[in-house]
């Protein structure tokens, strides 16, 4: 039996999720529920994937001590 941890969308390499994600999509295709639900997962774990990669820290907000946060006019 396989270990149900190397099995899973996040253990995947890069090439392997996105060859997968095809398969499953071209299964889905064909009708096959299952296979829609899988290539869902499996494309949801490729977009969390580009998006952590994109991510870039914020500066530091600056400073509005001196200055309301309204303008009178």
């Amino acid at each position: 039996m396989s270990d149900p941890l190397t099995t899973t969308p996040a253990h995947l390499e890069d090439s392997e999720l996105q060859n997968l994600a095809a398969e499953w999509r071209i299964r889905a295709m064909q009708g096959d529920q299952l296979a829609h639900r899988m290539a869902r997962a499996l494309e949801a774990e490729q977009r969390r994937r580009i998006r952590d990669t994109g991510l870039q820290p914020l500066p530091p907000a600056g400073s509005c001590v001196n200055s309301p946060w309204w303008k009178f006019w």
